[in-house]
């Protein structure tokens, strides 16, 4: 499945199952931006970014391929917004202030031209959020239990699609690519005040979406991954540390060229 249409399936849910960014996140990439006035939210998604920037006064364009994302930023007031390639942009050269981008390069295999390709469109600054793909434990236990609900959800009779493949670039991968000039550790959403197994149960909604699996063959699937894997109840309990890293475009546009320099 590609990522395209497995954001446009989840569309729906997507917000109701990500809490919005905090006011510390928001306020960091506002000062990372600060002297620019148009800013490019690239994989703009529902907006989850675009709306707070909107309410910062920037004046925000929004791009994606997901139509049915989209649709959802529309719905909040986002109405510059354009499908396109983020490997492609659709805009002419140094077309706006700066250009960001959040939680989108676990799509990406390499994200030299896609780093290329903002530096290129951005005048003044090109920021990234970068969650801390460093707890490679963590990350390799969660697609644990994706590949693991996948199987049970098979053996009760639902061929799930597949899942778009994740790539965990980490921060030091990105800065060796190009040097950022700034970098900023902010703390993510407080915790939820849900218990650990209330999280657990939801993780693969999700994942999967309720469209495919009904409730309670859902349930039923939980119900056996909690046998099997006993849940930590402070698992999960501290607040995630993101990292904005801004770098000035012309430290990204050499990485257009292929890494093999053909």
């Amino acid at each position: 499945m590609s990522s395209e249409v497995e954001f446009d399936r989840i569309a729906p849910v997507y917000d109701e199952t990500r809490q919005p960014p905090s006011d510390d996140e928001v306020e960091a990439l506002a000062e990372l931006l600060a002297g620019c006035r148009t800013v490019l939210d690239a994989g703009v998604g529902t907006g989850r970014f675009a709306v707070p920037l909107d309410a910062h006064r920037f004046d925000v364009v929004g791009v994606d391929l997901s139509l049915g994302m989209m649709r959802r930023a529309r719905g909040k007031g986002i109405v510059r917004l354009v499908r396109g390639d983020l490997h492609h942009l659709p805009f002419p050269d140094k077309a706006v202030d700066a250009a960001f981008m959040s939680h989108v390069l676990q799509l990406i295999p390499d994200p030299r031209s896609v780093l290329g390709e903002l530096g290129r469109v951005a005048r003044r600054a090109v920021v990234i959020e970068l969650p801390p793909w460093g707890e490679r434990e963590r990350t390799e236990r969660w697609r644990g239990f994706r590949e693991r609900y996948r199987e049970l959800a098979g053996e009760l009779g639902y061929s799930l699609p597949p899942r778009a493949p994740r790539y965990w670039h980490s921060l030091d991968e990105l800065s060796a690519i190009a040097p950022p000039s700034a970098v900023r550790v902010v703390s993510g959403p407080p915790p939820s005040s849900s218990t650990a197994e209330d999280r657990f149960a939801r993780w693969p909604a999700r994942a999967f979406g309720q469209d495919v699996i009904p409730p309670e063959v859902h349930a039923e699937i939980v119900r056996r991954l909690r046998a099997e894997r006993p849940i930590d109840p402070a698992r999960g309990t501290r607040p995630r540390e993101d990292r904005f890293v801004r770098w000035d475009p012309p430290a990204l546009e050499a990485t257009h060229r292929p890494a093999n320099g053909t």
